[in-house]
């Protein structure tokens, strides 16, 4: 699919956690997104530019595209990211990777998200619903401080189901504990060993969007290769969404 290098305005950089930020910018020109799909976004002071699955798309009164990205801190140029300037700008590469199969699930998908993993479900979301869906959302986190983007679910329509790991909201225990043990389709993105457990568990068919360390975002470093059945592939280019039955699993992350 064809990407776009271009300059982005920062609207502006919304805390939603002591870890996590919604960060907004104004792009005069960028192409159609899939769901799942990730860009590139220049931090100032550093070389490499940061991957970051997109949250949303939206339209802005001026005709340029209001891009989401929901960031947490990580490391160093995540931190920095945070203190971007309203009006200031970045550069931004994308859209890269491939997205989510939307075309083929039913009206009713099970949408499962963990941590950082949580922000392209949204904009999957977003697009089922608009298509007259209703998504299951199952949402999980490690507290109740860490929780985001609950009520903007469900201001989509959405059923929400929510796990934290000490059970201060929700069920208590890992996000496949509400889990449904039934299911057609599932999209799902977050650690790795949540989506080995999430294939162990569910039925029907799975996507998964993985998580991996990108150097250059656009298959060229071959930094974020994984194991699949048809051999190594890259993250980045072939993915970040496969289907589960193409991933071979690291054994270690069961």
């Amino acid at each position: 699919m064809n990407n776009l290098r271009v300059r982005a305005r920062v609207v502006d950089v919304v805390n939603l956690t002591d870890q996590i930020y919604r960060l907004r910018l104004a792009c005069d020109e960028f192409t159609t997104a899939q769901p799942g799909q990730f860009v590139n976004v220049s931090v100032p002071g550093f070389f490499l530019r940061r991957p970051l699955a997109i949250a949303d798309i939206e339209s802005n009164h001026d005709g340029s595209v209001i891009l989401t990205v929901i960031v947490a801190k990580v490391g160093a140029g995540t931190r920095a990211l945070a203190d971007v300037v309203p009006g200031s700008e970045v550069e931004v590469l994308g859209p890269l990777g491939n997205g989510f199969d939307l075309d083929s699930i039913g009206q009713t998908p099970v949408l499962v998200g963990g941590g950082s993993g949580i922000p392209p479900l949204y904009y999957a979301a977003k697009v089922i619903t608009a298509r007259g869906g209703r998504p299951h959302v199952l949402l999980g986190f490690r507290s109740a401080g860490d929780t985001y983007s609950i009520e903007e679910f469900r201001q989509l329509g959405c059923e929400v189901s929510v796990a934290t790991e000490d059970g201060s909201m929700g069920s208590a225990g890992y996000v496949t504990a509400v889990l449904p043990p039934q299911t057609e389709q599932v999209l799902a993105c977050g650690p790795q060993g949540m989506l080995k457990s999430v294939v162990a568990q569910a039925s029907g068919r799975i996507q998964v969007s993985l998580e991996a360390h990108m150097g250059c975002g656009f298959g060229a470093c071959l930094g974020c290769t994984v194991h699949t059945v048809r051999g190594l592939e890259r993250v980045c280019l072939e993915g970040p969404v496969f289907e589960s039955t193409d991933v071979i699993f690291a054994k270690e992350e069961a």
